[in-house]
């Protein structure tokens, strides 16, 4: 009875045991942060893919211990990859799979490399070690100890989390409190080390206000640090002037000059986190003024920012152009700060790039014969998607952060467009005098919607007028092999509106017409990329063009086509283009064909645009009559002396089947269109008041010169 009894304490004991250790804010947290711009439409199973991916390449286990292989090998780890490593598996322990055990042997991989106990980890170890702290592993490493607290309810962990607060600023906080790069050194400030969440929290567990003063100094630092035109910062700041600086004593290898490349991409994100928990003034101030600068660099999309930068904002010649979760996420996320339309659209395109990059499937091969990131990337994409998501909560202190269901409506889509769709190469209809417009996407089946519909018009008539427009959404590029480009399975999703100049599609010479500028008004959202269509350009999609800056209100863009090289002042050749064969500027700008807008995303997105007008200019201004472009002439209202002087817009009314037309300039043209775009009846105007009588009754628009009415026969 005794050993009965004793089995059955035993086996209760282990139940709540258990119990006590299962998570207790298991993924997806699925809280909103009390600031910025949550992601509120994420699929959860989305970010438990990357995770899953990520985990197979670069956790390692070790038996009581375990690496997350870093930098790219598998003979060595550092702090850094540790810390992340923990952080994520607090945030990704779920009812149906907990990480506890791959979080404490992570969490034992530091105590057993680390300095006095539970101090700083030496920042590298393995085939290639390293002695000293990094600062940035410490403090996420703390704050992974004290979020592991709450996760498994266990006080082990914020005993530990305080010891190695204590610690830390003691040896990585100066005297001055400055964050210093780690234990062993305080040559420069790294501003992705100035965690200004980090500090705060800090200040909360551990009840020493020296964190708040760190937090306060930090933000100074940071501030002082940034680029006046871009708000970029370097990888390492001189402490003294706060002006970009190289530190011999980087692990980074530095031979570029000094710019905003791997480790200074994660302070905006760093700043996002601080605004996200904590509405941190200066984190705002500073995510705020890169803003302006990214938003027109990048046209609205973060697939659009290149792995790189030099402080002004120029790229360098040294790195490749390419998209990196560590850059599209960590320079991304500064839009959290702007909780306008506009900045929720591009956290948008932040959480669409991050969410079609993926970690490679090993660690070995990765990025040569297995596609995919690398450590790095591959483990801040995770780290981002968490925060932004609502799935890296201040377990410490819940409060404000809000419970939410993920609603996959609430994401950016494909939008109806309003008016009336016109008619498909009717020359009673355009825009601007150029009739002859065409909706286009691919039929890949790889995610591309476009309204309207490939092969119908993008002519819509709203308000009396008629516009070009168009809304969609195109899925990933795919990655380039030499296989898969030899086997013709690449697909290139495209989707956007042409207009030719010509129905035969033949070149006309702008050259010989003194065309040297194009002038659009119109308002765009997304990346949308305005291209030359030529008869000299052969690869397909390969003409010269630029992105059109995004605008909520519609706005003139002045495109300059004076021939510069392969193109012109304003329009180059995409990167992929083959420059030996691709046709001079001065040569494209003789056999010009026409124009197209298209959605141009590497990673996939969601743009629209809307055209008012479209104009060809003469070096003078003045503009080019579209009927010597396009060969169809619209009657405008005979020259009269009196043409010049302030006349009267012409009114309508109607009677009964009888439309009447008064206050027009006698001999004017006039026309009546259905809302289809076809004549109904035209002639010219004989008296005070022209008498037309109608066919049937419907709507209408009813055309004198260059004016448009809209009436009802009913």
């Amino acid at each position: 009875m005794i050993k009965r009894f004793q089995i059955l304490l035993l086996t209760a004991t282990i139940a709540v045991s258990s119990a006590m250790a299962a998570p207790q804010y298991p993924f997806p947290q699925n809280r909103a942060n009390p600031y910025g711009n949550t992601v509120k439409y994420a699929t959860p199973q989305m970010i438990q893919d990357h995770f899953e991916k990520w985990k197979s390449a670069w956790y390692q286990d070790k038996g009581s211990e375990a690496w997350i292989l870093a930098p790219d090998g598998t003979c060595s780890t550092v702090s850094e990859a540790i810390a992340y490593g923990m952080l994520i598996m607090v945030y990704m322990s779920s009812n149906q799979k907990d990480y506890k055990s791959e979080f404490d042997k992570l969490w034992a991989t530091w105590k057993n490399n680390s300095m006095g106990g539970n101090g700083g980890m030496n920042w590298r170890i393995g085939c290639d070690g390293g002695s000293g702290s990094a600062t940035d592993a410490d403090v996420d490493a703390a704050l992974a100890l004290i979020m592991a607290s709450k996760q498994w309810n266990d006080n082990k962990y914020l005993e530990a989390a305080k010891s190695l607060i204590s610690w830390m600023a003691t040896n990585d906080i100066d005297g001055n409190n400055s964050v210093k790069p780690g234990s062993n050194w305080n040559d420069y400030f790294n501003p992705s080390y100035g965690t200004l969440a980090n500090f705060e929290l800090f200040a909360k567990v551990s009840g020493d206000n020296k964190w708040n003063s760190v937090k306060t100094k930090a933000g100074q630092d940071l501030l002082a640090c940034q680029n006046s035109k871009t708000g970029l910062v370097t990888d390492w700041c001189d402490w003294n002037s706060h002006q970009p600086t190289k530190n011999s004593k980087a692990a980074v290898g530095q031979d570029d000059n000094p710019g905003f490349f791997d480790d200074a991409a994660r302070t905006p994100w760093r700043m996002a986190w601080a605004h996200y928990w904590y509405n941190n003034s200066d984190a705002k101030t500073f995510n705020t003024k890169i803003l302006p600068w990214m938003y027109n660099e990048t046209k609205g999309t973060a697939s659009n920012i290149n792995s790189g930068y030099y402080p002004d904002g120029t790229i360098s010649s040294k790195r490749e152009k390419f998209v990196s979760s560590t850059f599209s996420g960590g320079l991304g996320l500064a839009a959290v700060s702007d909780e306008t339309e506009t900045g929720k659209n591009f956290i948008a395109t932040v959480y669409k790039t991050l969410s079609n990059m993926t970690s490679c499937a090993t660690s070995s091969g990765c990025g040569s014969s297995i596609p995919g990131e690398k450590y790095y990337p591959a483990t801040l994409n995770i780290l981002y998607l968490l925060l932004m998501t609502g799935n890296m909560p201040n377990l410490y202190d819940l409060n404000g952060f809000t419970q939410f269901t993920p609603d996959p409506s609430l994401a950016p889509s494909v939008s109806e467009i309003d008016g009336q769709q016109m008619e498909k190469g009717d020359t009673t209809v355009g825009v601007s005098g150029f009739w002859n417009w065409g909706a286009y996407h691919d039929k890949f089946n790889i995610g591309t919607i476009m309204i309207p519909d490939s092969g119908t018009s993008p002519l819509y008539l709203k308000n009396g007028a008629i516009y070009a427009e168009a809304s969609m959404e195109i899925g990933p590029e795919p990655e380039w092999t030499q296989e898969a480009a030899d086997a013709g399975t690449l697909k290139y999703p495209t989707a956007g509106i042409a207009m030719s100049f010509l129905k035969s599609e033949e070149g006309v010479n702008l050259t010989a017409l003194g065309i040297t500028k194009v002038r659009v008004n119109a308002k765009i959202e997304g990346p949308i990329r305005f291209a030359l269509l030529n008869t000299a350009t052969v690869e397909l999609g390969g003409e010269p063009g630029m992105y059109l800056s995004p605008s909520p209100d519609y706005k003139d863009y002045l495109i300059d086509l004076t021939p510069v090289g392969k193109g012109t002042k304003d329009l180059e050749i995409l990167s992929w283009v083959n420059e030996n064969t691709a046709p001079e500027g001065s040569v494209i700008l003789t056999v010009a064909k026409g124009v197209k807008f298209e959605l141009k995303d590497a990673k996939g997105g969601i743009g629209s645009f809307s055209i008012k007008s479209i104009e060809f200019l003469k070096n003078d201004g003045s503009v080019v009559d579209p009927a010597l472009i396009t060969g169809i002439t619209i009657p405008e209202p005979v020259s009269t002396p009196i043409a010049s002087m302030n006349i009267a817009k012409f009114q309508t009314s109607v009677n009964g089947t009888q439309l009447q037309i008064f206050n027009a300039v006698s001999g004017s043209n006039f026309a009546v269109f259905n809302m289809q775009g076809k004549v109904i009846t035209k002639g010219k105007i004989d008296g005070s008041v022209q008498n037309v009588n109608m066919p049937n009754k419907g709507l209408f628009m009813v055309r004198v010169g260059s004016e448009t009415r809209m009436i009802s026969i009913k």
